[in-house]
């Protein structure tokens, strides 16, 4: 698989979608498109096409718009993005205050991954050794800021970049703003937030925020960057507040401004770490029948309370992650799903998290209680569809597909509204299964299926419900547009009605034989149980999406002619 190929099969689409969305049959037939849309032509050009948002929970109440680009000029933007990724490497390495170069992984679970938060506090620890305050800081806003001409600046220096605006190979920036510009209608501000190219690019600026900011200071400064999180250390007060006004003149070079809200000058003495992680890891769940049942009842209150203080953090996801990684036992299961329905409507970005502990234990033979979780999921589609909240909305839908539950008619006609094509593929397929006491009305979907629809919002559902025949839609459109007829001709789906969730776990081969068991329920009244799983494996410390931090790694082996990367190290666990 090469770089172009990831970016488009594991580093497309938002990784909060749910898993019957997928673009590995996209990557599969990249060479055929790449010839059919003349993506590598000296002139190559996307049409221009608007994403589609797609909005996610997050923790206290807030959101994060996400992005589902348009596959045309994602194709062109991820061919762009690998075809220079040894420019990308060489510009990152410029800066000495980057924790989180993109890396090409063999095992992440995105394209472009980057180093996980996981030692974000002992870095800190670390690096401030010796000095008295610490500045911490980021930008405002940043992907939905980031001015697409910067890009070039960032690359090329911006006053080569305004006397060279043509697309060359030298200048190989201009292509870059270009292709973001024509995925996005032209538009020149902001990065998509989903596609793993806006980490890429992202890097690239921040790199240059990080060169400017060493020329006004006329060195390093003690700390470290995080995508746009700042951690800076020094002897004098004085010192950090110079270092704050020259950030802040970097920034404004890129059209990019600080986040004064979450500006701070602390004493490093005053460097804390989350302590709500430490008390959710430490409290351990017991194996045994009672003790597990008590244990379950004590962990989830005391996750509550610590989300209560914490309203901004993901207290509450990280609760359910820590408690899926001890089987519960059969009798337990009932007061462990309780908890979990209540976690997931008072806490909905937790749907995610949720949906995947209940598939796995309903694929291991555990008897779920259908009313129960009929209840949460309708109730929450209630709430949330009218608000247009399409990631409630999504998972509810999926669990409904996973899980085998109703959902009731009032809801059936709130996500037939929504301008989701996320939504409305999921509750098309519902119908199409006959999971739905009637067929959705397609009002709404018959509005949208216009002549230019597959470069409008919702190219989605109109491109994958018009090669399938759902929800009223037909062909037609997709074959008479220049590019998509190529897709359908190629057979490319973005959606598999047969996807199913990624299990937390599974029993190790031979072990239900060995001791003649029939399923999981049997097998968790062992005391041993835990010893004859095998639990999904993480990613080694790195995340495909941004968030997170972990220690460095050595950088891949580029394998590209034109990368003058002498100190790269071959690394098995590098793609390239």
């Amino acid at each position: 698989m090469n770089r172009t190929e990831a970016l488009l099969s594991k580093g497309y689409f938002p990784s909060q979608l749910p898993p019957a969305f997928t673009t590995h049959q996209l990557a599969a037939q990249l060479p055929a498109l790449q010839l059919h849309w003349a993506v590598n032509a000296a002139n190559a050009k996307a049409p221009a096409c608007k994403p589609e948002l797609f909005s996610v929970a997050r923790a206290g109440h807030q959101r994060r718009m996400t992005s589902i680009t348009n596959p045309v000029p994602q194709t062109f933007l991820a061919t762009f993005v690998a075809r220079h990724w040894g420019d990308f490497l060489r510009h990152y390495r410029k800066s000495r205050l980057s924790a989180s170069h993109p890396r090409f992984l063999r095992t992440g679970g995105r394209a472009a991954c980057i180093p996980s938060m996981q030692r974000l506090h002992e870095r800190k620890i670390l690096e401030s050794a010796g000095f008295r305050y610490m500045l911490r800081t980021d930008v405002s806003r940043f992907f939905p800021t980031v001015y697409t001409h910067s890009v070039p600046w960032a690359l090329h220096t911006k006053p080569v970049s305004k006397r060279n605006r043509k697309i060359t190979a030298k200048y190989f920036g201009n292509l870059i703003d270009q292709a973001l510009r024509q995925g996005q209608d032209e538009q020149t501000m902001g990065l998509p937030i989903g596609p793993d190219t806006s980490h890429v690019i992202a890097e690239a600026i921040s790199t240059a925020v990080d060169l400017l900011l060493k020329s006004s200071l006329k060195s390093w400064p003690a700390g470290f960057r995080y995508v746009d999180d700042y951690f800076f250390f020094f002897p004098t007060m004085a010192e950090a507040e110079a270092a704050l006004a020259a950030l802040s003149r970097a920034l404004k070079d890129f059209e990019l401004q600080i986040n004064f809200e979450k500006t701070k000058i602390s004493l490093v003495s005053e460097i804390v770490d989350d302590f709500w992680t430490h008390q959710l890891r430490s409290f351990e769940i017991g194996k045994g029948s009672r003790r597990q049942r008590s244990d379950i009842h004590h962990f989830f209150e005391l996750a509550k309370n610590l989300a209560s203080r914490n309203a901004d953090e993901n207290v509450m996801t990280y609760a359910l992650k820590r408690a899926s990684a001890v089987l519960i036992r059969r009798e337990n299961w009932s007061a462990f799903e309780a908890h979990v329905c209540h976690i997931a409507l008072s806490h909905p970005n937790t749907l995610q998290t949720a949906a995947q502990i209940l598939a796995t234990y309903k694929f291991h033979g555990y008897k779920l209680d259908n009313q129960r979780i009929q209840r949460t999921l309708n109730a929450l589609i209630a709430e949330h569809a009218a608000l247009g909240h399409h990631s409630e909305v999504a998972w509810c839908l999926w669990m409904c597909k996973e899980l085998d539950v109703k959902l009731e008619s009032a809801g059936i006609d709130l996500v037939a509204t929504m301008q989701s094509s996320v939504c409305a593929l999921l509750l098309m397929d519902l119908s199409v299964a006959g999971k739905l006491d009637r067929a959705p009305k397609e009002t709404f979907w018959r509005s949208i299926d216009g002549a230019d629809s597959l470069r409008e919002e919702l190219w989605l559902v109109c491109y994958e419900a018009g090669i399938r025949g759902w929800g009223g839609f037909a062909d037609v459109r997709v074959l008479a547009d220049a590019h998509f007829k190529h897709l359908h001709a190629m057979g490319v789906h973005f959606y598999d009605p047969g996807a199913t969730s990624k299990l937390l776990f599974n029993i190790k081969p031979g072990t239900l034989a060995k001791f003649k068991l029939v399923d999981l329920a049997e097998l968790s009244e062992r005391d041993d149980a835990d010893d004859y799983l095998e639990y999904e494996e993480g990613d080694g410390g790195y995340e495909g999406v941004i968030f997170d931090e972990d220690e460095e790694a050595s950088e891949p082996d580029d394998g590209d002619d034109d990368d003058d990367d002498d100190d790269a190290e071959d690394d098995e666990e590098f793609y390239f």
